[in-house]
C-alpha cells in the first residue's frame, strides 16, 4: 500500500505509539528510506536536534518522495518494513508486515 504525506499521522503512532521505536534511530532510519545526508542534517539543524521533532520530519520527507526515496520503493508500509529491518528492528517490521502488508 502506497503512503503519502496525509498518512504521517498514521505512520508516526504505527512507530512511536504501537511500537515504540525510539525516536533517536531516525537519521540511520532516514538513510535507509532513501533521504541523502545533507537532507538529514537540515532536518537535525531546523529543529535543535530534537529527536521527536527531527523524527517526524523526516518521515514526512519520506512520505513527500524526496532525495531517492523512490528508488528505495517509495513510501509504503512494505519498504518502511525493511527499511527497519536495516536497522536491526525485526519484531517492529514483522508487526508492520502482518499487519499492512497483505501482498507485499
Amino acid at each position: 500500500m502506497k503512503l503519502d504525506i496525509k498518512d504521517l499521522d498514521i505512520v508516526i503512532e504505527e512507530l512511536t505509539i504501537l511500537n515504540q521505536v525510539p525516536c533517536y534511530i531516525w537519521h540511520d532510519l532516514g538513510l535507509q528510506l532513501g533521504l541523502y545526508q545533507p537532507t538529514l542534517e537540515d532536518i537535525n539543524e531546523d529543529n535543535n536536534g530534537d529527536s521527536k521533532k527531527c523524527f517526524r520530519q523526516c518521515m514526512s520527507a519520506w512520505l513527500r518522495e524526496e532525495d531517492k526515496v523512490r528508488e528505495k520503493g517509495g513510501p509504503s508500509w512494505s519498504s518502511l518494513a525493511t527499511a527497519l529491518d536495516k536497522e536491526g528492528k525485526h519484531h517492529i517490521a514483522t508487526n508492520i508486515r502482518d499487519k499492512y502488508c497483505f501482498n507485499c
